[in-house]
């Protein structure tokens, strides 16, 4: 437990041992925190070992053994597993962490850095969220990637050509200002609106953009199914030809007809890692995916916004190009699943009444039977009222777990900010890091220990050029979690999300206890995790 060194017999036997210390010429300097007796796991998939740690201001000063040095709070980590702070590359938490700033479901999963601005979408301009983060503070260190959506909306709205030649300038000076303000990279949602309209010479232009700025390129695959090769192929042209990082969000395969192929993942990934190209994945522990209804719908059906996709509507004919798309695409299974009992509604503003439902049900309860043509005109009658989001069951559990042992493959959540009590999200919006470490590693053995916490401190930090994050080492920033390896485990589930993991000991970002026995303390000190291209431009002033 932690406990404050305050009374006046402790403060005199401190300062008489320091006296002490000093006049043999072996002092230790004081600390304001220790960390004493904990098993180490340091973030560099090595085993763990019995230590101590000792910050200092926001830095970790001292790793080994500490003995009689001062700090005002020390906590005692006997028996307990001390990890650096968990680091999930593939968030949506851009969205809310300025009016959620304690980012109450990451923090309790152990989570002390988030990057937001994945799958093609940002807050634009990124300069006032940063600078809103930087006015109140928040709870985890907070990066963002720039979204190409975005930046294409901005510019031309929801056409469906090619830019023009001034177009793509545009783009590119708008890219090129959130770069400069201190974007990581560029993050595109090749599945979503606009970014479906982009072809791969458009992406390939914009990635020399992050190039000039030592950035990285994220993407939501256009499939992640059938084409999956093609797509990660697409994928690592934008990087082959800038000389940039990719990241492969989310990897999956996400239809039943490609369950069990690995290789159309594995082959191009390993062969591009051959040639040279920096290639990582990230992956969250579930067999299901949760995004909006859009992507069930044919690209074209949103061309030029939401009016013109009313009026498509209304006629006939396109009325029934879009059911058999969506019949293809989300509603047939080559096994024989019934799709219906498998999408779930989590978020319906529209009609709150249907979160938690699958497709089936609420089918049932319309008086409506549960056909494959029904369940596509209610998708259909649900993005005409305004969308919603939805949890659709598509992965095999045994691809989850082969793809997440692969050493390019770090942990992530995809999820954003949660509110408890609103709606019924995806469970990885709490659970995913407990998730791993209580059953990929303790219950299953899929993964050891310390390679679970690289996949979830080093390596990220590495991807995206986090500095002095995702080691625990002396020098580095002291972000580390703290658990009992028995019992940190995600007590979220599909049906009941909103719950927090248990276990989890202490969370210290900066230096600073934000979560202490499972409770949050209040703190904010997380900062901003700047992209390389705010710091050239400083730099050049």
């Amino acid at each position: 437990m932690a406990r404050k060194i305050g009374s006046w017999p402790a403060l005199l036997l401190a300062a008489l041992i320091l006296t002490a210390g000093t006049f043999c010429g072996k002092a230790q300097p004081g600390f304001d925190l220790i960390i004493k007796g904990g098993t180490v796991i340091d973030g560099s998939g090595t085993a763990g070992f019995v230590g101590d740690i000792g910050i200092t201001g926001d830095r970790i000063v001292k790793i080994g053994r500490i003995n009689g040095s001062p700090a005002p709070t020390v906590i005692d980590a006997k028996g307990l597993v001390v990890t650096p702070g968990f680091i999930d590359v593939h968030t949506h938490c851009d969205r809310a962490i300025a009016e959620v700033p304690t980012v109450d479901n990451y923090i309790l999963q152990g989570v002390t850095t988030i990057i937001g601005g994945n799958c093609g979408g940002h807050p634009y301009p990124v300069s006032e969220l940063f600078s809103k983060i930087e006015e109140t503070g928040t709870a985890p260190n907070f990066g963002t990637l720039i979204g190409h959506n975005t930046i294409r909306r901005e510019v031309m709205g929801m056409a469906m050509e090619p830019p023009t030649a001034e177009q793509m300038e545009h783009m590119k000076a708008l890219l090129r200002q959130e770069m400069q303000a201190g974007g990581l990279g560029l993050s595109t949602g090749l599945a979503y609106l606009p970014g479906t309209y982009s072809d791969t010479a458009e992406l390939v232009e914009l990635g020399s953009v992050v190039a000039l700025f030592g950035g990285l390129y994220a993407t939501h695959l256009r499939d992640q199914a059938e084409g999956i090769t093609e797509s990660i192929e697409e994928a690592l042209l934008v990087g082959e030809k800038n000389g940039i990082p990719v990241q492969i969000s989310h990897i999956k395969l996400a239809d039943d007809k490609v369950w069990g192929e690995l290789e159309r993942i594995t082959h191009p990934v390993e062969q591009a890692r051959a040639r040279g190209i920096e290639v990582y994945l990230d992956q969250y522990p579930y067999t299901a995916t949760s995004s909006g209804f859009t992507s069930s719908f044919p690209s074209w059906a949103f061309e030029g916004g939401r009016e013109r996709f009313r009026e498509r509507l209304n006629d006939r004919e396109q009325f029934i190009r879009f059911k058999d798309h969506i019949i293809r695409k989300r509603l047939t299974s080559s096994r024989g699943i019934d799709r219906l009992e498998t999408i779930y509604i989590a978020s319906y503003r529209h009609e709150p009444g249907y979160q938690g439902k699958n497709l089936k049900e609420i089918l049932l309860e319309q008086d409506r039977e549960p056909s494959v043509d029904n369940a596509a005109r209610l998708i259909i009658e649900i993005q005409e009222n305004g969308g919603a989001q939805g949890v659709f069951f598509q992965m095999d559990e045994s691809d989850v777990e082969a793809l997440m042992k692969l050493d390019y493959t770090m942990h992530a959540s995809d999820g954003g900010i949660q509110v408890p009590g609103q709606g019924v999200p995806h469970p990885r919006n709490y659970g995913t890091f407990p998730r791993i470490i209580s059953l990929y590693v303790k219950d299953r053995g899929v993964l050891k220990l310390d390679e679970a916490v690289s996949k979830m401190t080093s390596l990220p930090a590495a991807a995206f050029r986090i500095e002095k994050r995702g080691r625990l080492e002396e020098g580095c920033f002291a972000d580390i979690t703290i658990f009992d390896f028995q019992r940190f485990s995600d007590t979220a589930t599909f049906s009941a999300p909103h719950q927090y993991s248990r276990g989890l000991e202490y969370v210290i970002v900066n230096g600073e206890i934000v979560v202490e026995h499972e409770q949050l303390t209040g703190r904010l000190p997380g900062r901003v995790i700047y992209g390389p291209g705010k710091h050239t431009q400083e730099d050049s002033k």
